[in-house]
């Protein structure tokens, strides 16, 4: 039984298979779902990678649904792509456009396999990248779980919490803006951005000025950690700009359906741990409100977080 509060959109175990290629060649486990008529596979390496994918519809109930809300064709760069999971999501079954940047090795090998076995290379171009403020920089990777496929927490160049540099595998690596890709056309302007970069937050968001001043660009997910205080300094910088969030979206998580008011608290007072879609049109991020429309009054009470 899951741990977690909400009701996923759809049960795993219902909707799944597991199989492997027959190719001795390439011997790839793999989880094949059917999705609204849609196939989407997902590569399952390691135990921690088969962990991501059990969890998809668990873990960030209302990063699904935004997905959901992408149009056919629609550019989506996905910042901090891990293993893929919300890339091959939004490629295969949102059909969008997606362009990912992922810069530790291994999960970069996960997502190309399951690039492969969903035969989705004219969809989703992945960079074994990261992403940062300067247009070209090379440095290194510091790796929190070296050659572990799933892994997060990685920083690029420098740490971006309490740890020496020193004690950690390193590996070579190259970081781009998100500006700069953009007007090299390496990149289309995008229409979404996803930021999970655990702690390099405000780097991302420096190399992204212009993109962020497109009209092009509807929405943009921020992953929020409060030991991470930078990430408060864009959420801020971002509503005072005229973005705007819907409380519904931040208050639901895998936790249950916080209050509106104690939700808007932990976000004035930079405490808040989780997603905030933010948009240029309330129209953009109207789909949060939209799902707890598909939970009964039952599911609501019994998600309700202290």
């Amino acid at each position: 039984m899951s741990a977690y509060k909400t009701r996923p959109r759809y049960v795993m175990e219902q909707i799944s298979a597991v199989k492997t290629l027959p190719d001795p060649e390439r011997p790839f486990a793999f989880a094949e779902l059917q999705i609204d008529g849609k196939i989407l596979r997902y590569c399952m390496s390691t135990p921690h990678s088969r962990w991501r994918v059990n969890t998809l519809f668990l873990k960030e109930p209302t990063t699904i649904e935004w997905l959901h809300s992408f149009k056919a064709g629609d550019v989506f760069v996905d910042i901090g792509a891990n293993v893929g999971i919300y890339t091959l999501y939004a490629g295969v079954i949102a059909g969008a456009d997606v362009y990912a940047f992922e810069p530790e090795s291994q999960n970069y090998a996960e997502l190309c396999r399951s690039i492969l076995l969903n035969a989705a290379h004219q969809k989703i171009s992945a960079f074994c990248a990261a992403m940062s403020d300067k247009p070209l920089e090379i440095s290194n990777l510091i790796l929190s779980d070296p050659m572990k496929t799933g892994s997060s927490f990685n920083d690029f160049s420098v740490p971006s919490h309490e740890y020496e540099a020193a004690s950690r595998f390193t590996q070579g690596c190259i970081a781009l803006s998100l500006d700069h890709v953009v007007e090299t056309k390496a990149v289309p302007m995008p229409k979404h951005v996803k930021i999970d970069v655990d702690g390099h937050e405000n780097k991302v968001v420096a190399g992204m000025k212009n993109v962020l001043q497109s009209p092009e660009l509807r929405t943009l997910l921020l992953e929020c950690d409060p030991k991470t205080p930078s990430c408060y300094h864009i959420v801020k910088h971002f509503i005072k700009s005229g973005w705007v969030y819907n409380i519904d979206q931040a208050r639901l998580s895998r936790n249950g359906l916080a209050s509106k008011e104690a939700t808007v608290q932990a976000i004035e007072q930079s405490s808040f741990a989780g997603n905030i879609v933010f948009a240029r049109d309330a129209n953009d991020v109207a789909f949060a409100t939209k799902t707890l429309e598909r939970f009964s009054a039952a599911d609501l009470e019994a998600m309700k977080v202290a």
